[in-house]
């Protein structure tokens, strides 16, 4: 293999501790392999491999390294069989410390355990078990705290607990447990947390380290704020420009440069306090351009906006208020601490006693053996750290960008540094740094990263600690190397998540591809930005997802089997499979099944690689639900679950019959349904199928929890699906293989569980219960076949490490999560705890200032993460890039970020960054200063600017639908193609000239009532009506198509532009059914007549009412009736007809909402078809009533519609129908019939 110089200068290069920074697809593995064999095979000084401590991030990265290096010992024995040294590392490396972090602490804490005082037998606990211990010690530490509480924690809970629940104090401890374990000392960093609060005067807080990180904040806005303001400076300054603002944003810029100057508290607040913008003059200068005006006041407007955010944020209250505070919240985070130290030992007690450890237990335990504080308070290492040290040739270390605080001290232990020594080698790509969940910290990376002396090959001697940087991407094609550097070059920057994107960072392209010729027209790996818009009316059945989806599966269709892809194995360019095409989401949960039904609908192959939701299939949901009748039947949910599963099949009906038994026994009230079940078993007079059925429950209800008692859970499962044939039924259904696998993982987690310190089939419950709880989720048993050709749908998460040919990346309109800066209580590695001022007594609630400062310092970092994450989904695509979203508000989207083309810098502006809601709205600010948007802003009536990075030669296409109803009728089209397709490619060239013939004699087939085709067995008034309507209309229609070919347009870049009837259209039929349900609600009594203005102001009282009532019953939600004007409905009620409906209602001959159904001959339809065959025409007649011995009925409508006529001819068929049906069902004649237009707001008799 050829590297570059750069790689070749990470495998060369000794005596140093050496960062690599790699960026995506740069052979960062493929490098640290070559290391490894060249340190081991080195011809001067060998090392062997057992003694390199190689430390992964996964078990299978690991065992994948372990593999890679064991095959190219295997490769050098074959050139020399005779090298001692390599017969020494073949045996060698089966015990070499290729390792995860984790297993490392293992072979320290087991060949160590003694130094430490602790059981050799202790056994390592999986996840969901320490949080049920967890759960358990939580109870036990409040229910403690209760029992002698001090007036303290009182207040704590009273402030900072729900009032009806603790659950916010337990989540508060337990968020500061964890948070504090990610630290080499946590009870130190506990005891820190004790002092956040502690300030006497205004000096001591303006040196407390959160208030500097205030400063470095406020620094931050302001000086966007000048920028911007010395932006719209220039802008005032043209020729053309609003001169009379020049004098007012001078001023601006003075006084940002007095508020920049100011760095303590009292300083700031004075000036954020008193300070005030002058007021705009009202001159207007000769010649200025309106647009570059609304520019210039639009900035300040924003500038203004920025400095008000600051006040509210900070400067809020006086020095003195502020000390107060301080003082009051010093309280509740010492009880926090306290709190969070208790529970800790109790824990750790807990632990003790099972003899279990965790994780965590692992990394700190290691540390206890590897290190200790001397008298003066310094870390120093210990003997088995010395001998380690002396031992280990080197410390490689990858993905090192996801490292927390104690594992740098554990690796660090036991490197060379301590004593001269430089020889740690880490490997990672801070950019890809996507685990912050998991309390990663890639500022350990960055402070390496920005100290390091970077090298370049040129240095004479070596250097104790160097930097070699990895750009050259050897996996994606330029066009989406380009794309990505575009997109990140302005998003990622140093102070919104700590890593500036820039030319040490970007991406080089280095893969060989098939160059596409610019002569051939377009080019098809172009990066696309596809936008799905606003549902037109006819199309609002269609979600957001599934519109995205849709527009999704229309860009896969012509994709596979026509866009060229390189073959990883042969280098050859073929037509692209499916099984080349991945899409990926931030989190796959409220997608997955959207896009994975939308795409099998339309015949895409699909799987869902990382789906959650296990326990929500209806195999696990009945298995589970069965045991957990077996501990308690008294779960009336779960017993119905028992009742409904297959092999005790008990329907509906069944069910209740049992509980109307009970209720006539007079005992319904308070029984549970088992022993509504029992009383139904009991029951002499029943002696009926369904009585034996229920014993039959009972009695296997009886049989295995007999057996709970001494069967092993896993035992008692498997019993349970072999005997009752359950696991059979399940494999007989649709997806059956997939169920089974679902049932052996069931069985698995049994198995798991036996393996804890809890037993009995109530803690398995609850194990359970914990998973899901607790998040600790899994998803469904993978079964699929690595080569199988399917669409995969799965998680940016689970796609890092991986590549694909074609990468869309969807959901980029789902909203950022930013529920985590939203809690009473906010935690920060380096700012400590933030918490709410709360003064019960007062029943004063507050922000603290400090609280506000770490909830901006969480949220920067978030959005790093946010950043960085999109970022490892870019990276994923070899050829093709694709980025989908859902935009109901474009045009606004668009004008907001108009500003960004005018910018002078290439990064987007701070607010922006912190501002943004989506990635959506990330991306399309970055594609502002791109060509590709121009197409877009034009079409709207904006002017585009181009941008000092605006590169046409980045090849990004962007585009906005807002139609699907063409996509789905064009999807279904070459669906049906492709079936076709499959179909002649299995045929076979030696076919069976028999079955050919059986099978043209069936194809020739003329079915003897063909002219029948087309008539319905059922069909409704409505359908009937729209036919008569479409038919009397159609001539006309046809006049006005335009007889001339339209230019071809893809259809996911296709755009509609609704018009003025589609907008006034909008939302129709939503308002029809409302005003349909309104007034089949409505009593119809003496309180709605109408006589006079008076009546008209009692009716409005009336309605409002009504209404309130409908909705405080659940009979109708607020949002079904929001659409309808009580005016409307009024006028109903001043029209004769109503007059007349209230007397027969007074009669109690008043019918609303009558449904029914007419047999008819289809003659009466169409005179195509025979006299003899019957169609049933179903209906619901909305009002009719009796009047002087016949019938008169009406018909409410909400068309918009020009006059009467017109009304009256669209549903004269309609009514037609009704007449018929009622005339049939009363016996009576129609004497009259009505229509009621709430457009017209006149009754129309037809």
């Amino acid at each position: 293999m050829n590297f570059t110089a750069d790689q070749q200068r990470v495998i060369d290069t000794r005596n140093s501790n050496i960062l690599v920074s790699a960026a995506a697809g740069s052979g960062k593995t493929a490098v640290l392999v070559e290391r490894i064999i060249q340190r081991i095979t080195d011809k001067e000084n060998p090392v062997d491999i057992d003694r390199l401590l190689i430390v992964t991030f996964t078990s299978a990265a690991a065992a994948q390294m372990r593999e890679r290096i064991s095959k190219a010992v295997a490769k050098g024995l074959e050139e020399q069989p005779e090298n001692e040294h390599l017969q020494r590392q073949a045996s060698l490396i089966h015990n070499a410390q290729i390792t995860t972090i984790d297993s490392f602490c293992l072979f320290v804490i087991r060949n160590h355990f003694n130094e430490i005082g602790i059981d050799p037998a202790f056994r390592v606990a999986d996840e969901s078990e320490i949080k049920m211990l967890e759960a358990d010690v939580m109870d036990r530490l409040l229910e403690e705290k209760h029992t002698e509480p001090s007036p303290r924690f009182l207040r704590f809970v009273e402030c900072y607990g729900t009032g009806t629940s603790e659950k916010r104090i337990e989540e508060a401890i337990l968020r500061l447990y964890h948070f504090s374990m990610s630290y080499p000392f946590p009870e130190e960093w506990l005891l820190a947390r004790l002092d956040d609060y502690r300030a006497d005067d205004a000096q001591k807080l303006s040196k407390q380290g959160w208030f500097q990180e205030a400063l470095r904040y406020i620094d931050t806005v302001l000086t966007e704020c000048e920028e911007r303001l010395r932006q719209a400076l220039a802008i005032a300054g043209r020729a053309d420009g609003p001169a009379q603002y020049v004098e007012n944003l001078v001023s601006d810029l003075e006084l940002i440069e007095t508020l920049k100057e100011a760095k303590d508290y009292e300083a700031l607040y004075d000036l954020f306090t008193y300070s005030a913008f002058t007021r705009l003059s009202a001159k207007k200068t000769q010649g200025e351009d309106p647009v570059l005006k609304e520019t210039v006041k639009r900035i300040r407007d924003d500038v203004k906006k920025s400095i008000a955010n600051l006040k509210k944020q900070l400067f809020q209250i006086s020095v003195e208020d502020m000390l107060r505070d301080m003082a009051v919240c010093q309280e509740a985070v010492e009880e926090l601490a306290a709190l969070t130290l208790s529970f800790k030992e109790m824990l750790d007690d807990a632990k003790r006693d099972k003899n279990i450890i965790d994780f965590s237990d692992m990394e700190h335990f290691a540390l206890q053996i590897l290190l200790e504080k001397n008298e003066k308070g310094e870390i120093v290492p210990r003997e088995t750290a010395l001998a380690l040290r002396e031992y280990f040739a080197e410390i490689m270390i990858d993905e090192y960008q996801d490292s927390n605080e104690v594992q740098e001290l554990l690796l660090k232990s036991v490197s060379g540094e301590g004593s001269g020594r430089f020889n740690r080698f880490m490997v990672g790509d801070v950019k890809q740094s996507i685990y912050k969940f998991r309390l990663a910290r890639p500022e350990i990376f960055m402070e390496k990263y920005d100290t390091y002396v970077i090298n370049k090959g040129d240095e004479e001697t070596p250097q104790e600690c160097v930097r070699i940087d990895l750009s050259m991407n050897f996996r994606s094609r330029r066009e989406v190397t380009d794309a990505v550097n575009f997109i990140c070059g302005q998003l990622m920057r140093k102070s919104v998540g700590n890593v500036e994107y820039d030319e040490n960072a970007a991406l080089y392209a280095g893969a060989s591809y098939p160059a596409w010729d610019c002569s051939a027209g377009e080019n098809p790996y172009q990066t696309e930005l596809l936008i799905a818009g606003e549902p037109l009316e006819e199309e609002e059945e269609y979600s957001a997802k599934e519109r995205e989806a849709l527009l999704v599966a229309e860009r896969i269709k012509k994709l596979v089997g026509r866009f060229p892809v390189t073959d990883a194995a042969t280098g050859e360019q073929r037509p692209a499979k499916y099984s080349d095409i991945v899409i990926l989401f931030r989190a796959t949960a409220g997608w997955d099944e959207d896009f994975r039904r939308v795409l099998s609908e339309n015949r895409i192959p699909v799987h869902v690689t990382s789906r959650t939701g296990y326990f929500d299939t209806l195999e696990i949901q009945g298995l589970v639900n069965f045991l957990r009748v077996l501990d308690n039947p008294l779960q009336d949910i779960a017993f119905f679950g028992v009742m409904r599963l297959p092999f005790l099949d008990f329907c509906e009906e069944e069910i209740a019959r049992i509980r109307c038994f009970a209720k006539e026994g007079g005992k319904n009230g308070g029984l549970f349904l088992y022993e509504q079940v029992k009383l139904y078993a009991e029951n002499a007079d029943a002696q009926d199928a369904l009585q034996n059925k229920v014993k039959r429950l009972l009695e296997m209800l009886s049989d295995y929890r007999k057996r709970v008692v001494y069967t092993p859970i896993k035992e008692l499962i498997r019993a349970l699906i072999d005997e009752t044939g359950y696991g059979a039924y399940v494999g007989s259904m649709p997806g059956g293989d997939q169920r089974l696998a679902n049932l052996n993982l069931l069985l698995e987690k049994a198995g798991a569980f036996q393996n804890t310190s809890f037993y009995g089939l109530f803690h398995f419950i609850r194990y359970l219960e914990t998973i899901q709880e607790q998040e600790v989720e899994f998803g469904e048993a993978n079964i699929l076949d690595e080569n199988a050709d399917v669409v995969r749908i799965m998680t940016i998460h689970k796609s890092k490490g991986l590549e694909f040919p074609i990468c869309f990346v969807c959901g980029l309109s789902k909203q950022f999560n930013m529920l985590d800066m939203r809690q009473a209580i906010l935690m920060d590695a380096e700012l400590g705890v933030g918490v709410d001022y709360i003064d019960p007594e007062m029943r004063i609630k507050r922000r603290n200032i400090r609280k506000n400062v770490v909830a901006q310092r969480m949220k920067e970092d978030t959005r790093g993460e946010d950043l960085r994450v999109l970022y490892v989904a870019l990276t994923r695509a070899k050829e093709k890039l694709i980025l989908t979203g859902y935009a109901a508000d474009f045009d606004k989207k668009l004008q907001a970020d108009l500003f960004l083309t005018m910018e002078e810098e290439g990064k987007l502006p701070y607010s922006v960054m912190m501002g943004a809601g989506s990635y959506l709205d990330l991306v399309l600010a970055s594609l502002m200063r791109h060509t590709c948007m121009q197409p877009l802003l034009e079409e709207r009536g904006f002017s585009f600017v181009p941008h000092a990075i605006s590169h046409g030669e980045v090849p990004i296409k962007a585009a906005f639908c807002t139609k699907v109803l063409d996509l789905r009728e064009e999807l279904a089209s070459q669906g049906r193609s492709a079936m076709l397709e499959q179909e002649l490619d299995r045929a076979s060239s030696l076919a069976d000239i028999e079955l050919q013939k059986t099978i043209e004699d069936r194809m020739e087939f003329s079915y003897a009532y063909a002219y029948l085709e087309g008539l319905t067995v059922k069909t409704t008034v409505s359908e009937l009506k729209r036919v008569s309507y479409e038919e009397t209309f159609a001539d006309a229609a046809r006049l006005i198509v335009p007889d001339k070919e339209e230019t071809y347009v893809p259809d996911f870049a296709k755009e509609t532009q609704a018009g003025a009837d589609a907008q006034a259209a909008q939302g129709g039929v939503r308002f029809g059914t409302a005003v349909h349900k309104v007034m089949e609600l409505l009593s119809f009594g003496k309180e709605f007549s109408y006589q006079s203005l008076e009546d008209e102001k009692r009716l409005y009282a009336v309605i409002y009412e009504a209404r309130r009532s409908w909705i405080a019953e659940g009979r109708v939600t607020e949002n079904e009736l929001a659409c309808v004007p009580v005016g409307k409905i009024c006028g109903f009620f001043k029209s004769p007809l109503a007059s007349r409906m209230i007397a027969a209602s007074e009669r109690g001959e008043l019918y609303k909402e009558q449904p029914f159904v007419l047999g008819v001959g289809a003659d009466q339809l169409s005179g195509q078809y025979p006299e003899e065959e019957l169609v049933l025409i179903q209906g619901v007649i909305d009002v009719f009533f009796y009047e002087d011995g016949g019938i008169v009925f009406a018909d409410y409508k909400t068309d918009r519609v020009a006059d009467k006529k017109q009304l009256a001819d669209r549903y004269r068929a309609q009514l037609d129908y009704y007449q018929r049906a009622l005339e049939q069902i009363t016996g009576k004649q129609v004497k009259e019939r009505y229509l009621y237009s709430f457009y017209l707001q006149k009754e129309i008799m037809v």
